[in-house]
This record gives structure tokens, sequence and C-alpha cells, in this order.
């Protein structure tokens, strides 16, 4: 695993999430941009992830540049699949899973 324990290099994560950010602000509106941006900014970076997560899979016109693999890992990493750590969405970790299994393709 990329994270390996809880002792990983949270830069490279906050660089991950950014890139994907990056990625997206043409796409996403500056309003969410701002609101996940706060996130990451005040280390909330599970917020910051389902956040632009959940706005990468309602927008069809969305870059996902993580990737399958590595997308899945920082989810597993931040306990997404546990309804309880989804604070935006309760039922994230099914969309994300149908998510990816369709960019798996």
């Amino acid at each position: 695993m990329t994270w390996g324990n809880k002792n990983r290099d949270w830069h490279a994560l906050v660089a991950d999430i950014q890139s994907e950010i990056d990625a997206n602000k043409s796409i996403i509106s500056a309003e969410h941009i701002s609101s996940i941006e706060h996130y990451l900014e005040h280390g909330e970076y599970s917020m910051a992830f389902e956040y632009l997560l959940l706005e990468i899979m309602e927008n069809a016109d969305a870059n996902f540049t993580l990737g399958v693999e590595k997308a899945q890992e920082i989810g597993l990493f931040f306990d997404l699949s546990d309804p309880n750590e989804c604070m935006i969405d309760g039922e994230f970790w099914g969309k994300f899973q149908t998510f990816l299994a369709k960019k798996s393709l």
C-alpha cells in the first residue's frame, strides 16, 4: 500500500487530493471546490476526499486522475466503507464502489 501505516507521508496524500481538485476546477462549481479545499486546508482529509469524489461521481465530465487502485486505497485508509465515517453521504461507499467498478472496465 502506498500509504502504509498511520505514519505515512501526509504531504503525498494531500498532493494526490489537490491534484484531483486541480484536474476538476473547471468542472466542479467554485463554491464546492472552495468547500473541498477548506476541508483539505484544515486537515479534514477524509471529508475533502469524500466530498471531492462525490462531486466527481455526480459529474459525467469530471476528470478522474487518481485511478481506481489509488482511490480505493485512500477510501479504505479513511475507513469510508463504514457509513459512520462518511460525514457527507452515509451511502458514499456503495456509490464509490459502483463508480470504481465502471472505471475498471
